[in-house]
């Protein structure tokens, strides 16, 4: 019965030490370097030249775009990739118009689609 006289406030005791706040910083040193960080710099919107290079055009189908400067690679707005009979078409939206339209669907070997355009 002594014994747990002396162990059960010991234990209270160890518990109370243990368990107190620390007045010290709850980031260790590597979370306060990255925090400290300059945030990084705004996001700028593809513009023209970063669409060119995501493009995945066929070479045919580039070489063609590229002989007339109204439909060069620069100019395309909007790109769609659909596979029609076993053909992969890709309908391009142009910045400016062709002959009045500014979307052409073209085959992977660059012919026109559209039977106006031809």
């Amino acid at each position: 019965m002594k014994t747990q006289l002396i162990i059960y406030p010991a234990l209270v005791g160890m518990l109370f030490v243990a368990c107190g706040e620390k007045e010290k910083n709850s980031y260790t040193e590597a979370m306060q370097e990255e925090v400290a960080m300059e945030p990084a710099a705004p996001i700028e919107p593809l513009g023209q030249h970063a669409l060119v290079d995501t493009l995945l055009l066929p070479d045919p189908l580039k070489i063609i775009l590229q002989k007339d400067e109204a439909t060069s690679l620069e100019n395309i707005k909007s790109l769609r990739k659909y596979n029609e009979e076993g053909t992969d078409y890709y309908e391009i939206v142009f910045v400016q118009p062709i002959n009045g339209k500014d979307t052409i669907t073209y085959d992977n070997l660059g012919k026109i689609k559209s039977p106006d355009l031809n």
